[in-house]
């Protein structure tokens, strides 16, 4: 199938609330499951403590700071506290430069995906290329970078959800990341405008066959073919 016919891959990911009391983690996390289409939300590690317990099928990704980014032991610290918590975890967000030794301890550490504002410049170059299309860097076997797509700059507009909508492009992959959830005064959460808005945009655009959604998680397993093939023959079938 030519890339103009396959769907395009979308991932939203957002930033799940700090707050750590028990009653407004349940809250929060009953908002997760409640959307229409596949969203990683990020979480702090002070948090993820608090919410480790009632996961289940929300797919999580460990928010690292640029603190941890830049120090080798920091990393370490951080992802053995999030592997006691959650074993299961594959998925980071990486706020800051992240050199290539820092990048293998990801993988040591059982990261197989990292979404990233930039690519970091080192020498090691690409190991294994990615689909046409797709802003993706595999620099460190087992570990997969993913850019994430620029949006319109934070205000008011921003936050009410009025900021623009990228194109849907046709065999690519875009990752946008927002804030996610609010927890009000009296411990009931809701779903920012902006993940809103995102959400419907996502879902009209998988109803139509334009786009598949997918989990950050997922992301490694589609690039490798068995999934994107997977879902080339579905379009196929539904045409």
């Amino acid at each position: 199938m030519t890339r103009s016919k396959l769907p395009a891959t979308l991932v939203l990911c957002a930033t799940a609330p700090r707050q750590t009391l028990a009653v407004r983690a349940s809250s929060w996390l009953d908002a997760a499951r409640a959307v229409a289409v596949p969203v990683t939300w990020v979480v702090g590690i002070d948090s993820l403590a608090g919410i480790a317990s009632g996961v289940g099928d929300v797919d999580l990704a460990l928010d690292i700071p640029p603190a941890a980014c830049g120090s080798r032991s920091r990393l370490r610290d951080l992802l053995a506290r999030a592997r006691d918590i959650t074993p299961g975890m594959t998925s980071v967000v990486l706020r800051g430069p992240t050199p290539p030794a820092h990048r293998g301890l990801l993988v040591e550490e059982g990261i197989s995906v990292a979404l990233v504002d930039t690519f970091d410049d080192d020498a090691r170059g690409n190991r294994r290329p990615a689909p046409k299309g797709w802003p993706c860097r595999n620099s460190v076997w087992g570990l997969w970078e993913v850019q994430v797509a620029a949006h319109r700059p934070d205000g008011l507009l921003g936050w009410l959800g009025f900021d623009g909508l990228p194109a849907v492009k046709r065999g690519g992959l875009q990752a946008l990341r927002t804030d996610g959830v609010s927890i009000g005064n009296s411990g009931s959460a809701f779903i920012s405008p902006r993940l809103e808005r995102w959400i419907s945009w996502a879902s009209q655009h998988r109803f139509c066959g334009a786009a598949v959604v997918m989990s950050l998680s997922a992301v490694p397993e589609m690039i490798t073919g068995s999934a994107r093939e997977s879902v080339a023959g579905s379009v196929l079938r539904a045409a």
